[in-house]
């Protein structure tokens, strides 16, 4: 087994001496500090610090800890009460904690600093003065996620803002973006030349994650550069008009938002695509299908997102008619918003034409408006052999004609099936009537299952789709 070593550390070990050993009593501090460290790599932050007390050891080692990672402990509370009156406490609280470790962090190195929190434009002076420490101890991976509370609205002119041409000079940080591989950031303002300026600056950046980056950013057009890009992800970019790259290396690559231009150009190791928008009242496939399909033979997993539960609904969002060989595929996801009785049917000639497909992925809409049982006809579709499907996910299940009989053709066209598993979804409203209706549809469904399949009904999840937090411009 490979020794695992803390090169953050070896840069810390000089600044200040420490006891080697404490009492004899205690036995941690006969173990070396690259054990140490590991173990510590398992604690929250506040968990890190609160070791201080236990010996000048300790209070050093975590002082030097490469990976900072502050999180909101509350991150899903729907509360008026908290967002109006606790929110303002509650971040002060939070940037004093950030500011104490900053302060305090005896490395000359770290590999990763985090902050996730409901922070705005407000706290600019501590944002970046986290970004300007991080920079400055050469970080690898930086990730602000400044997502508002669940329920609280905002304007984007209140998010905060990269830092421009004027105050990166300022910071002094143009020197320092080399060393980072990895940048994600979410509900921050960014414009086209902040990422024109990443991109050429991090010759390292491996992994750009942009998410909800407000109005200003509409294009990233860098045809004639060699990217070092392995991830890509770009998520509700509202104005988002056009990507144009070149991206040898890249590996996945997602897009959640409306068609827009698409080139990405010499990208042959590309594997991993997840693209749509459950929002758009128009066609998602064909413009996606237009833009990569030169990549489509090659990948390995394929994730939509789809809008059916619309007046304006484009056939082309209810499958892929005439799709190409997907030789290599291995998990497909379908991402669905709709109503329950939409048909999904027509993806089947995707799944059949994917010999390798081990995983089919199927998610509703986290918050399913459902205010009557739907009742027509099940189709049921006989299609061809699904030779390697192992696994049936569905996640948001409601005993609705799309779950049935899209579950039904999974179950009697796949012949090595092993597990099926349904969960139930996290609704807004969960009538009674539509609860016992899908449940009577699950036992009904049960009893087609051969025995060799394992089935499994878990609670309201997570993992379906999620609604994110729109702004007021």
């Amino acid at each position: 087994m490979e020794k695992l070593t803390w090169p953050a550390l070896k840069s810390c070990q000089h600044q200040q001496p420490y006891e080697a050993k404490g009492s004899d009593n205690d036995q941690s501090n006969q173990l070396p500090d690259d054990l140490l460290l590991s173990i510590m790599s398992f604690f929250t932050i506040k968990e890190a610090a609160q070791t201080s007390v236990l010996s000048h050891r300790w209070n050093y080692l975590w002082r030097c800890f490469p990976f900072l990672i502050f999180k909101d402990d509350y991150p899903t509370i729907h509360s008026v009460a908290r967002n109006n009156l606790l929110l303002p406490q509650e971040r002060s609280d939070f940037t004093r904690m950030v500011n104490s470790v900053v302060d305090s962090h005896l490395g000359v190195a770290i590999d990763e600093l985090t902050v996730i929190f409901d922070l705005d434009v407000s706290y600019e002076s501590e944002i970046d003065k986290w970004l300007v420490f991080a920079l400055s101890k050469h970080v690898k991976k930086i990730e602000f996620n400044f997502t508002p509370q669940v329920g609280r609205s905002f304007l984007w002119v209140d998010c905060y803002t990269w830092p421009i041409e004027g105050r990166l000079s300022s910071l002094g940080l143009h020197q320092n973006l080399a060393s980072l591989t990895s940048l994600c950031l979410k509900y921050i303002n960014v414009t086209d030349k902040d990422i024109e300026r990443i991109l050429l600056s991090c010759h390292g950046l491996e992994n750009l994650c942009i998410d909800s980056a407000s109005m200003y950013l509409q294009n990233i057009n860098l045809p004639q550069t060699s990217l070092q890009l392995k991830r890509l992800e770009l998520s509700c970019c509202y104005n988002l008009l056009c990507i144009d790259i070149k991206a040898p290396k890249l590996v996945s690559f997602t897009l959640h938002g409306s068609p827009i231009t698409l080139h990405l150009r010499d990208s042959s190791s590309l594997s991993e695509v997840s693209i749509g928008n459950g929002y758009y009242e128009g066609d998602v496939v064909a413009y996606a299908y237009r833009s990569l399909s030169q990549y489509f033979p090659k990948l390995e997993h394929l994730s939509w997102h789809l809008l059916l539960a619309s007046a304006k609904l484009v056939e082309g969002n209810r499958g892929i008619l005439q799709p190409p060989i997907m030789s290599n595929l291995k998990h497909l996801e379908l991402h669905v918003q709709a109503m329950g009785d939409e048909s999904l049917l027509k993806w089947t000639y995707l799944i059949e034409e994917s010999p390798v497909l081990q995983k089919l992925t199927l998610k509703f809409s986290k918050y399913h408006w459902c205010s009557r049982v739907q009742l027509r006809n099940i189709v049921e579709h006989k299609g061809r052999p699904l030779k390697n499907l192992k696994t049936l996910e569905h996640f948001g299940f409601l005993g609705l004609p799309i779950d049935i009989e899209f579950a039904t053709y999974v179950v009697q066209n796949s012949i090595q099936l092993k597990n099926v598993i349904f969960t139930r979804p996290l609704m807004k409203i969960y009538r009674d009537p539509i609860k016992e209706y899908a449940r009577d549809r699950v036992l009904e469904f049960i009893k087609t299952l051969p025995q060799e399949v394992a089935f499994k009904f878990g609670k309201a999840a997570d993992h379906c789709c999620s609604i994110s937090t729109s702004p007021y411009y």
